[in-house]
């Protein structure tokens, strides 16, 4: 019985389940408490804008036609022989005011037809020693002095034209009501040429096209077959060159510039346009681009929620709805809903809605000083520079040479003991 109690196989099993209970409780009794990290949302990054009050002035984007402006159509007076043309009676060729252009023969005389404007020949209809009677179409002649742009407007963008102005600015309507003095740009449609036509609008026509019930302008273009800067052009011609050569070191070299400082390209007759009219100018509105606008009346503005957690506070998204004074392809020009120095977003998010945690571009929050420089933002810490290890300075870049040069003479002398 004693013999058992004593015995060390007896107590061990006991002293090893007691020792392990010990050792448990006493880590349980000592174990690290769990701090819960506060969730932190980012928030959606965006890009913003700075909301400005201005004066600008619209520009009304629109297309036309080009048409003649002056057109006749050159008829026989008298019936006879034509027995004389004169070599610019062609169709394509110029011709200047009052110069012969055909003679008929009558009766051992002569009838001559001159030209009443200075044009180009657009349809030759006789041609030398056919008999033509009174009234016979002989040509169709085209001005070249002056060509109009017919130039389609919506009927509720006819407000946008500039309103009356005072005589000396030669700008907006005259009397008459539909009578005008606004310069205006044309340039020919799906064409990437700097070619561009300065022209006046002169007035609209008071009957709406059949199909879009649009208002048509007339705007005149002077030298639309650029005739009277023929001249200048070849002139100038060696500067306009689209081929430059360039001399270096004996070679030769091509370069093609990015835009021709003259151009011959004329205003056909028939061409569709596009056509740029400086319109009235707005007064205290908000700039935006169009990609900012929501919904056809509303934009995203960034709201700062004070946050008791933050000195700053937390930037959300606000849904605002404003009244909008213009708008064109590129830009809206909003009058209410904005205030001065207010962030507008102008980036796309997906979801947004009110209350949305976002973040600026530019302004993430890191350890440290905020270094700007140019258009990149960089960071330090507040370690500043990595140091070098303690007993190393900065090594001149000789001693570094010198040193590899050393080395491998003694790699070469230990080639040779060994051969």
């Amino acid at each position: 019985m004693w013999k058992k109690i004593f015995n060390l196989k007896f107590w061990l099993p006991v002293l090893v389940l007691g020792l392990g209970a010990g050792i448990t409780f006493a880590l349980l009794k000592n174990k690290p408490t769990a701090h819960k990290k506060p969730n932190i949302q980012r928030g959606t990054l965006v890009e913003v804008m700075e909301a400005t009050l201005s004066n600008p002035q619209i520009v009304i984007r629109t297309h036309g036609r080009v048409r003649a402006a002056q057109k006749v159509v050159l008829s026989a007076r008298t019936g006879g022989e034509v027995i004389w043309i004169s070599p610019n009676l062609n169709e394509g060729r110029f011709f200047e005011k009052d110069e012969v252009l055909l003679s008929i023969g009558i009766r051992q005389s002569q009838s001559r037809l001159k030209a009443p404007f200075n044009g180009v020949v657009q349809v030759k209809n006789v041609d030398l020693g056919q008999y033509v009677n009174p009234g016979t179409q002989l040509a169709t002649l085209l001005g070249s002095d002056h060509a109009e742009i017919v130039i389609d407007l919506p009927m509720g963008r006819l407000d946008w034209l500039p309103r009356q102005l005072p005589p000396e600015q030669n700008i907006g309507a005259v009397s008459g009501g539909n009578q005008y003095q606004i310069p205006a740009e044309v340039s020919l449609a799906g064409m990437n040429s700097a070619s561009v036509w300065p022209v006046m609008v002169k007035r609209h026509l008071l009957e709406l096209t059949p199909r879009g019930m649009m208002v048509q302008l007339i705007a005149e273009a002077k030298d639309p077959f650029r005739l009277k800067n023929l001249y200048e052009t070849q002139k100038n011609e060696n500067f306009g060159s689209a081929v430059v050569q360039i001399r270096n070191l004996g070679s030769v070299k091509t370069e093609i510039p990015d835009k021709p400082q003259f151009s011959n390209i004329p205003l056909f007759v028939g061409a569709f346009v596009d056509v740029r009219i400086p319109g009235r100018q707005l007064e205290n509105v908000f700039k935006v681009p169009a990609q900012a606008l929501r919904d056809r009346d509303t934009i995203w503005i960034v709201s700062e929620k004070l946050d008791p957690d933050s000195v700053t506070g937390a930037l959300e998204l606000q849904v605002r709805r404003v009244q909008i004074a213009h708008l064109d392809q590129d830009n809206v020009f909003i009058s209410k809903g904005i205030k001065p120095g207010e962030r507008i977003i102008i980036s796309p998010i997906k979801g947004a809605a009110n209350g949305l945690k976002i973040r600026i571009v530019g302004n993430s929050k890191k350890s440290g000083k905020q270094i700007i420089g140019g258009n990149k933002k960089k960071w330090q810490g507040h370690e500043g520079k990595r140091k070098r290890p303690e007993g190393q300075g900065n090594r001149p870049e000789s001693g570094t040479k010198d040193s590899r040069k050393k080395r491998a003479e003694q790699n070469e002398e230990a080639h040779k003991e060994s051969q």
